[in-house]
């Protein structure tokens, strides 16, 4: 199963993964307005997360920067953290990824983006561990993608780069606020449990997400 989730940690009483106290809605709303971020003044840290091909970096690095207009750096490769990895399934928990990147955050850095070669899993719709592309806060600091479900039934390469630049791009957006959108070409369209979803976008944000962004229409 592949999908793109947003684990929403403010809005919602129940995360994805893990279940929060929700506060009154009116502290909700600010606290998800004080979190959302414009991308102008958004710094995106790019960290691999164990082996990681150096040379997709700029394929990312551009996307980020062409659709959100974010700043971009890139980070030195470090170990995946042991305490992700769910050997029943030789998955790494994509939760306890984004618990693992948010202590890494820091000035001038405000969000991280990590990449990872591995398989990686959630919690959802009843199922444990549920395979999925990324999962990303919304909105908060940190989001995580990786390339195994990219690579899936790819018919060449750079139908894989256009996965994985999508779904990088996607994650942030959801760590700068954008909810899924109703959209199906827009990029942050729901995955629905398969990558082909991702195939069939236009790979860009439709101009009602960049609106809530502040970015200028198409």
């Amino acid at each position: 199963m592949e999908k793109m989730l947003s684990r929403r940690s403010v809005l919602s009483s129940v995360g994805v993964g893990a279940a929060t106290l929700a506060a009154p809605w009116s502290t909700q709303a600010q606290t998800y307005a004080a979190m959302a971020l414009r991308p102008r003044d958004a710094r995106v840290a790019v960290q691999p997360l164990g082996a990681f091909d150096p040379a997709l970096f700029d394929q990312i690095s551009s996307g980020l920067v062409a659709e959100l207009g974010v700043s971009v750096q890139r980070e030195s490769a470090v170990d995946l953290p042991r305490a992700a990895y769910y050997a029943r399934n030789r998955r790494y928990r994509a939760e306890r990824l984004l618990d693992f990147l948010r202590a890494r955050v820091s000035a001038p850095v405000n969000r991280i983006l990590g990449v990872t070669e591995v398989d990686i899993s959630t919690s959802a719709h009843g199922v444990y561990d549920w395979g999925v592309l990324g999962l990303g806060d919304l909105p908060g600091s940190a989001c995580v993608i990786s390339m195994f479900r990219c690579r899936r039934n790819a018919r060449d390469a750079a139908q894989v780069r256009f996965r994985m630049v999508t779904t990088c791009i996607h994650e942030v957006g959801h760590t700068l606020g954008l909810d899924h959108c109703r959209d199906v070409r827009c990029l942050m369209t729901d995955a629905r449990g398969t990558v082909r979803t991702i195939d069939q976008s236009s790979g860009q944000l439709c101009n009602a997400c960049r609106a809530r962004l502040g970015l200028s229409a198409r």
